[in-house]
């Protein structure tokens, strides 16, 4: 008595597709640029250090929010020590791009 055994079902290929390397690509490198200028200015500039009151807020917004993080040390260090008027419009961009990171990286996580 012979019995049958089904061939284990067909593994379908999991490839990722040429928009989604490029997805990852712009993606990384939203996320890696800033950080490394983060890091550039710390370490050879004092605009970074003098802008924040405390490292901690720095050092979170190294982490949370790269790009608010930069765009605020930079128009703090255009002007008068102070970030004011139409400065905070590229604060505001900034924040904006490092939100849609957020969203983009979940997006792109949950396939």
């Amino acid at each position: 008595m012979s019995h049958y055994v089904a061939p284990p079902p067909a593994r379908r290929a999991d490839y990722a597709s040429l928009g989604q390397i490029m997805g990852w690509m712009v993606l990384l490198g939203l996320a890696f640029w800033p950080r490394l200028f983060i890091l550039g200015l710390w370490i050879f500039d004092r605009t970074l250090r003098d802008a924040f009151d405390s490292w901690i807020i720095a050092a979170v917004g190294f982490f949370v929010l790269p790009w608010t993080t930069l765009a605020y040390g930079f128009m703090w260090g255009v002007s008068s020590d102070v970030v004011s008027g139409w400065e905070w419009i590229v604060v505001a961009v900034a924040f904006a791009t490092d939100i849609l990171c957020w969203v983009f990286s979940r997006r792109a996580l949950r396939g």
